[in-house]
């Protein structure tokens, strides 16, 4: 009696099954990626609003939050400030990570809060980004602030939740700092992208301001237009291949870090190319690099023109962003344009709703 032969499904098919399993897991646990979400925005802030100050990453201390916080007062908005937001410590963290999850997700579920300001920057938040109410942050949209370490939370809320927040200076980094000369033109640029009062109707978008003292400059010419997506380059890299990493396809990809040897931001950089990052975006806007050595400019300049000033699409170098008292606020998430030729950054829409928008 001849043997039975079990049929064997193709390879072909059992790989596709194999994904789309995966996918049914992640979007069960609310990790996976929703790319048919539309963007949506954010309301800007007027008087009467509630902003909350929060510590998802290091510890904050009480003195400069209050005096931010007081300016902020007087101008008519409300500041919420946790208690014992200050006195939190779990190593070089602001808390453990239930505490400080807890406190950015009691502030993305209060319907109260309409702006959630993060101190300062530091570690930590790579350690909760599985932890947060992405479903509650999408049915009630409100500002997200911060750059460096917050990083990571605005690529998870844009692959998460398609929603614009703001790469931006925080209340213990620049915002503290108002009346120092130095500073207000990050000061300017923060006020630019969040405040109603900064928005008229008919407004469609505005050019991102640039110093005179900045100079940014063409690396490769040309224009492009994408959605702007990026911030600190170990951020970028430390989310790649998890549900949070950054959506590369069309964006116009900004980039900047501090405190880097040059060799680790060539490896940084080659991470990005062999992942096919710099294939897919449109475009390339590279703001410092620095160290701890000043003798590491030259080779900061050579690392980036060997991987940014090959590419085909328009790159421009030395936009003052990040890690820098120049800290220009950046709609993350915003549809902009790039010129790299004159060169200017544009917003191509509003990246707060508004009476009248």
């Amino acid at each position: 009696m001849p043997a039975r032969v079990r049929p064997v499904l193709p390879a072909r098919i059992l790989n596709l099954a194999v994904v789309l399993v995966l996918a049914a897991c992640f979007t069960l646990r609310g990790q996976g990626p929703r790319p048919s979400l539309e963007w949506i925005r954010p309301q800007a802030l007027k008087p009467g609003d509630t902003i909350a100050f929060v510590a998802p990453a290091g510890p904050a201390e009480l003195k400069p939050l209050r005096e931010y916080a007081d300016r902020l007062e007087a101008a008519g908005y409300h500041v919420l400030i946790p208690a014992g937001l200050e006195k939190r410590r779990h190593g070089y963290l602001a808390g453990s990570d239930d505490e400080r999850a807890d406190e950015l997700n009691q502030m993305i579920r209060d319907p109260r809060v309409r702006a959630i300001f993060p101190v300062r920057g530091g570690f930590g938040l790579t350690r909760i980004l599985d932890r947060l109410d992405y479903a509650a942050l999408r049915r009630d949209p409100k500002i997200i602030t911060g750059y460096s370490d917050l990083t990571a939370l605005h690529l998870a809320v844009a692959r998460q939740v398609r929603l614009v927040t703001f790469h931006s200076p925080m209340p213990m980094s620049s915002l503290e700092r108002l009346d120092t000369p130095g500073y207000r033109f990050a000061a300017n640029s923060f006020r630019r992208a969040l405040f109603a009062d900064q928005y008229r109707p008919g407004d469609t978008g505005y050019t991102i301001a640039v110093p005179p003292e900045a100079k940014p400059v063409r690396l490769v010419g040309g224009t492009a237009r994408g959605r702007l997506i990026g911030g600190n380059l170990s951020l970028i890299c430390s989310t790649l291949g998890t549900p949070y990493a950054l959506d590369p396809r069309g964006a116009i990809l900004f980039i900047e870090d501090v405190h880097e040897a040059p060799y680790r931001i060539d490896r940084m950089l080659s991470q990005l190319r062999l992942a096919g990052i710099l294939d897919a975006v449109s475009g390339v806007v590279a703001g410092r690099f620095t160290s701890d050595a000043p003798s590491h400019a030259a080779e900061f300049d050579r690392v980036l023109n060997d991987y940014l000033g090959r590419l085909r699409i328009p790159v421009i170098r030395n936009f003052p962003v990040g890690h820098t008292p120049l800290n220009a606020t950046m709609p993350h998430g915003a549809f902009a344009e790039l010129d790299s030729d004159r060169p200017t950054l544009r917003l191509l829409e509003n990246p707060v709703r508004f009476d009248g928008d």
